[in-house]
């Protein structure tokens, strides 16, 4: 497409990753990152956060599978991809998609610790008795979370529309033909 650019794009993820799947059951996956460009300030000598800049990414195919999978709000992001301006809104078309490491810590499959993994039950509390003296009731147990709500049923071009921070982070896919 005319007027695209290879971008690489920083910032935080600002809402939820929404996850469809087209016709022909592709997975196709749109979230929004929150650029902070950053300037430096003679007058006052120091760097300074200007106006953060909203970026709507969009990946497909197994990609998009991970990134529903992995990525959730304020999360730093790293993507890359060819960037357009279509009506007054950037968009990157994303070729690649990864968590910054200066903000988080990752595990790959093959490094995540076994307790994580599930390979090996979690180390059992250390129980020790409560002085007589500090021993009080027994706390009740959290309330239990109420059920999700239903989604409403997308719009019919999810692509234009703007995104929602209320949809659901993964739907089943689409079985009508439009």
């Amino acid at each position: 497409m005319s007027g695209e650019t290879a971008a690489v794009i920083r910032g935080r993820v600002y809402g939820t990753v929404q996850l469809r799947h087209t016709e022909r059951g592709t997975p196709a996956a749109r979230f929004t990152v929150m650029q902070v460009p950053r300037e430096y300030d003679r007058a006052r000598g120091q760097w300074r956060d200007v106006e953060p800049v909203p970026v709507i990414c969009t990946v497909t195919g197994p990609l998009a599978r991970h990134v529903a999978e992995c990525l959730t709000d304020a999360v730093h992001v790293i993507a890359t991809g060819n960037l357009a301006l279509r009506d007054n809104v950037l968009y990157l078309d994303s070729a690649q998609v990864g968590v910054d490491l200066s903000h988080h810590v990752a595990y790959v499959d093959d490094t995540l610790p076994a307790v994580l993994a599930g390979r090996a039950p979690a180390p059992a509390p250390r129980a020790s008795p409560a002085p007589a003296h500090r021993a009080g009731p027994a706390r009740p147990a959290p309330a239990a979370r109420p059920a999700p709500v239903a989604a409403a049923a997308p719009e019919t071009d999810w692509w234009r529309s703007a995104p929602r921070p209320s949809w659901d982070a993964v739907t089943a896919p689409s079985r009508t033909r439009r």
